[in-house]
């Protein structure tokens, strides 16, 4: 069996259409007490979708991405999936240049990737 590992998703990798796309898969939440979970240490903000295909194909004009901060910013909420390896390159490759994968630690203690704005 291959090892799994955690990412944390806050956007449009909850959304079992991108998952299948992704992944060839819809994922099954993380079954701990860590899902839904939620991140502390960022803000939620958004980025414009530069391709006008994706835009039609979605309806997304934004996508959501995550800022580094260390106001008293409200906890990120999303969802812990297990991952396998491959599907983390997976992720990356989906992800792209705007956002880098980082290691978190979530409010209910879980350790997990996310993908945040790579500054």
């Amino acid at each position: 069996m291959t090892a799994e590992v955690l990412l944390f998703a806050y956007g449009t990798l909850q959304d079992p259409a991108v998952q299948t796309a992704v992944f060839g898969r819809a994922l099954a939440p993380h079954p701990g007490p860590g899902a839904p979970d939620r991140l502390s240490g960022f803000r939620l903000s958004h980025i414009p979708v530069d391709d006008p295909q994706i835009t039609a194909e979605t309806g997304l004009t934004h996508y959501p991405i995550l800022i580094p901060t260390t106001d008293e910013a409200p906890p990120v909420p999303g969802r812990l999936y297990p991952l396998t390896p491959a599907d983390l390159t997976a992720a990356d490759a989906y992800e792209g240049e705007a956002y880098r994968r980082v290691r978190v630690t979530t409010e209910a203690g879980a350790e997990a990737w996310v993908y945040v704005a790579a500054l």
